[in-house]
């Protein structure tokens, strides 16, 4: 199937928000037009790399990064007050959830990933969650899973797929040490190596056969294996990306990938596909904050509303 891509991309500007809730939509230096609601056939929210903790600040010079801990749950409750007004039929976060102290325990690390969960919890409609890298420094595998709620058959699993207003959603798990299907747990990781093991990809295979619907894919870690663009380090990307995005290409049916991970976020396309990278909630003090809504119409385009200081896209299928 042919395929003409076409993107705009606008850096959103901040408004102060009003009396009420602690919220404000963007305004973008190119405005996005959206379909009619009657067009949209999914709409829904995102967050990533919330790293909620109770931490010093913390600069990290070769990423251009500073994490500002402390107002990661604010971050986060403006993210939900806004979902709840905005008519969608799902959020999910996209990784990295909660952090944990250089000297913390696995007690006062699930004591942080059970308050971001409550906060996430504020959400009036289905979550769902993607699993991060730091989502398992000092706790397990299992204990990340146990306190997280995904919504219905998905819930208690780190990959799976769910079907929502015509597309199907595939949520991938790369936090994996290795092909054999060792998962990151307690601190047993390296965060450089990220895998899709060879039993995911197998499942991947059959989700991709099965139905019709268009396809949407979530990750942590990024599968832009191809870019050569040296703001993007190999260290943020799977190792077996390419396999993967084989699958996905193969199909005919993904219309985009959408993840985290890389704090300052990034865009790219190949053949037919659009890989959004989206910007890390942790970073920077209020009043910045970055959060998305997505909207899928009748004809497969993809519209990402930037909010607050996020960038949106619009994302053509002709």
């Amino acid at each position: 199937m042919k395929r003409r891509l076409f993107i705009q991309s606008a850096l959103g500007a901040l408004i102060a928000p009003a009396a009420g809730p602690l919220f404000a939509k963007t305004v973008t230096s190119e405005a996005i037009q959206l379909p009619p609601r009657s067009e949209i056939v999914s709409r829904f929210g995102f967050v990533t790399d919330i790293h909620y903790c109770v931490a010093p600040v913390r600069r990290i010079p070769s990423e251009d990064s500073i994490r500002v801990y402390r107002d990661s749950l604010a971050k986060l409750r403006q993210a939900t007050d806004l979902f709840n007004v905005s008519d969608l039929d799902f959020a999910i976060e996209l990784g990295d959830f909660k952090d944990c102290n250089d000297d913390g325990d696995r007690e006062g690390t699930l004591r942080y990933l059970q308050t971001v969960e409550a906060a996430f919890g504020r959400f009036n409609g289905p979550r769902y969650h993607v699993c991060g890298n730091h989502d398992f420094d000092k706790i397990s595998y299992q204990d990340f899973l146990s306190t997280v709620v995904n919504h219905g058959p998905a819930n208690g699993k780190s990959y799976y797929s769910f079907i929502s207003g015509g597309v199907k959603y595939i949520v991938l798990d790369a936090c994996y040490n290795n092909a054999r299907g060792e998962h990151y747990s307690c601190g047993n990781l390296n965060w450089k190596v990220a895998v899709i093991p060879d039993a995911e990809r197998a499942w991947l295979s059959k989700e991709l056969s099965s139905g019709k619907e268009p396809v949407i894919v979530f990750t942590h870690q990024l599968l832009d294996y191809w870019d050569v663009n040296p703001n993007l380090p190999d260290d943020f990307i799977i190792r077996d990306a390419k396999s993967v995005v084989e699958m996905l290409e193969k199909s005919g049916r993904v219309l985009a990938v959408i993840s985290g991970h890389y704090h300052r976020g990034y865009y790219s396309a190949r053949n037919g596909i659009h890989y959004i990278v989206n910007q890390g909630m942790v970073e920077r003090p209020l009043p910045r904050n970055v959060l998305g809504i997505v909207s899928v119409d009748k004809n497969q385009n993809v519209y990402v509303e930037g909010i607050y200081n996020e960038r949106s896209h619009v994302c053509r299928r002709a």
